[in-house]
């Protein structure tokens, strides 16, 4: 056994060896002496480590050390707690957004975030944002945060058939762009004071569910009647009304021309676009339509298409329907909806501003139909 792996009972046994082999006229004393050099150090260090282990004994038992540990252990957990994707960082968040007092870890983790947007109201304004009953959720939505084009092709040629490794003959197709550009979309939200006795995730919901509806609501008009000036570019400025006119008693005739104006590639995900009275007034009280109308509260389904209902769909005085595959028109989202405090030396109230940043535009405009009536 080597000297530094010694317990003290071998120390003492190796150094009744020892004495045992000095009594021999042949014992190598140097080495011997060196040896018991080697022993007494060994035996020096197991007494110092009892000692130390002793007086580390002495503390915890104390207290000294437990407080230390526990106090690092506090705050690691209160930083876990004050994550951007927790409660705490959101309630944080939104206590300085009204105004209200705020501890020192809340004041701690909003400067160390740079008091950004929590992640659990980012996610909750996406999904309030992007609704699937409302055509802001059937469009091809993306989410680039820079100026951005999408190919589009204003002469496209169908694919042909030919023999196999034949030479591939140059297109003739004719591809432009749809260039989007951030278009600001922004409401103020006034509060009064009953705020001050809301808690604060009903708070947090309150601001989410009327900034988000209020934007929300701007973006879905636009992509109707949007000029395409600071604005989306509507369906109504793309797609050229038909030359046949909707009659003024609707028939269901009338509605299966609109569906057969529409080309074949488009139909599988087609939806109806119109007014509320077009659709409850007119669609709904025609007795040849009750087995091709689906009611499931309030998302309607006509001969197993989606409706969507918009008052924006009364253009110039007249009603009008749109008809067609809503992925063709490309929304980008270059920001996501965001919420600051807004001041103005004209009021006391609390007021909010919520902004996104968004265009959108119709990449194939064969991929609609459009009728009004006369």
């Amino acid at each position: 056994m080597e000297i530094k792996e010694m317990m003290m009972e071998d120390i003492q046994k190796r150094m009744s060896e020892i004495n045992s082999l000095l009594e021999s006229e042949d014992a190598d004393v140097d080495a011997l002496t060196e040896e018991v050099n080697q022993l007494e150090a060994r035996s020096a260090e197991i007494k110092a480590n009892a000692e130390k282990r002793s007086e580390l004994a002495s503390k915890i038992a104390a207290g000294e050390i437990g407080k230390v540990v526990q106090a690092v252990e506090e705050r690691k957990e209160n930083e876990k707690m004050f994550e951007i994707n927790s409660v705490e960082y959101r309630d944080a968040w939104v206590k300085k957004l009204i105004g209200r007092d705020l501890s020192a870890e809340e004041r701690a983790a909003l400067a160390s975030a740079g008091a950004v947007i929590p992640t659990m109201t980012v996610n909750a304004i996406w999904d309030k944002l992007v609704k699937p009953a409302e055509l802001l959720g059937k469009v091809d939505v993306s989410q680039f945060p820079t100026y951005v084009r999408f190919p589009k092709a204003t002469t496209n040629n169908a694919a042909t058939a030919q023999a196999v490794g034949a030479p591939i003959s140059e297109s003739s197709d004719v591809v432009g762009y749809v260039d989007l550009i951030p278009n600001e979309y922004v409401k103020l939200l006034t509060v009064g004071a009953d705020i001050d006795h809301m808690a604060i995730p009903a708070i947090h919901d309150w601001i989410v569910d009327n900034l988000v509806g209020q934007i929300r609501y701007a973006i879905n008009k636009d992509i109707v009647v949007g000029t395409g000036t600071n604005a989306l570019k509507g369906l109504a400025t793309s797609v050229t009304a038909s030359a046949t006119a909707i009659p003024a008693t609707l028939t269901k005739a009338a509605l299966l021309k609109i569906m057969g104006a529409l080309g074949a590639q488009y139909q599988n995900g087609a939806v109806w676009i119109m007014t509320p009275a077009m659709f409850f007034e007119e669609v709904m009280t025609l007795t040849a339509l009750n087995d091709y109308i689906i009611n499931n509260g309030f998302e309607y389904k006509l001969f197993g298409h989606d409706v969507v209902l918009m008052s924006e769909c009364s253009i110039s005085s007249k009603e009008t329907i749109f008809y067609g595959d809503p992925k063709a028109y490309k929304v980008n989202i270059f920001k996501p909806l965001e919420v600051k405090p807004f001041e103005t030396a004209t009021s006391t109230n609390i007021q909010f501003r919520g902004a996104t940043l968004a265009d959108g535009e119709l990449l194939d405009t064969a991929a609609f139909v459009r009728f009004a009536k006369a």
